[in-house]
């Protein structure tokens, strides 16, 4: 969670798997620069160019997030062309696990998942419940199997 320029940027990464082989990839080209300034004992263009390259992956990496706008929800992705604006009041229900959220909409009716982390995840679902736009349900689903950080956050609020 992050505020720019007056707005709240709520960070998501996708499912666990792709997440592990996306920033495995990120960070191949660091090791290889790194290997190549063992090798040559000089600084060449390809090992700058290859930490460049590992600048660029992860702010790609880093560039999923969503924003709460008035009316609308701002679902950024990887690829910055692909932002997608989902309607509050056309979202129907919200699932909060321990992991993920996953978003039902009528734009996505099957649902979409989004892994975020701890807290960011207890403000997002906060800040998106107390907008006026808002009609859906949030609905908790595994609330009794690990702990549940909300009744926790909200018992030690006072």
């Amino acid at each position: 969670m992050i505020k720019i320029f007056g707005r709240i940027r709520y960070h998501w990464q996708p499912e666990l798997s792709w997440s592990i082989i996306y920033w495995s990839l990120a960070i191949t080209p660091a090791f290889l620069a790194l290997s190549l300034i063992l090798e040559k004992l000089r600084i060449s263009d390809t090992i700058i160019q290859l930490f460049v390259l590992v600048i660029i992956m992860f702010g790609i990496g880093w560039h999923r997030y969503f924003v709460i706008d008035e009316e609308y929800l701002r679902i950024a992705s990887a690829n910055p062309f692909a932002s997608k604006k989902v309607r509050i009041d056309t979202i129907s229900k919200i699932e909060v696990t321990y992991l993920f959220v996953k978003i039902f909409s009528t734009d996505m009716p099957e649902g979409k998942v989004y892994y975020i982390r701890k807290w960011p995840k207890k403000y997002f679902v906060n800040a998106l419940a107390l907008n006026t736009h808002f009609q859906g349900e949030i609905v908790l689903t595994d609330h009794l199997v690990t702990q549940d950080y909300f009744e926790e956050y909200y018992a030690n609020k006072d």
